[in-house]
């Protein structure tokens, strides 16, 4: 079965609202305005291991391939209402998605 087909109905059904800013993978001296996307946020935030700074958070944001072209780098930042996170890793599903492993690196001003 292809599974890529039920990925619209879940972004209509669970997903969120989400700004994708470009950090890293800006082109030189492009512009890097925030970009509205939608995601399947995992619900469970969960503190890391050994973190790095005290309370780090991670969390994982699911997104449809090809939301963002280019697809989103480590070191580009996806922020909320009231945080920003920074990605950290962005692992490929076999049915046209990434799911973006997000840690906590600010509250938004």
């Amino acid at each position: 079965m292809d599974f890529s087909s039920l990925n619209d109905s879940c972004l209509v059904v669970f997903g969120q609202e989400f700004l994708f800013t470009r950090v890293t993978s800006a082109p030189e001296g492009a512009p890097v305005d925030p970009v509205p996307i939608t995601g399947i946020p995992d619900p469970g935030a969960r503190l890391e291991q050994s973190a790095p700074g005290e309370d780090s958070t991670y969390m994982e944001l699911w997104i449809q391939e090809g939301t963002v072209d280019p697809a989103p780098a480590k070191g580009d930042e996806i922020s909320t209402a009231t945080t920003v996170y920074k990605i950290v890793d962005k692992p490929e599903d076999a049915a046209g998605g990434i799911t973006l492993l997000l840690r906590k690196d600010r509250a938004v001003e």
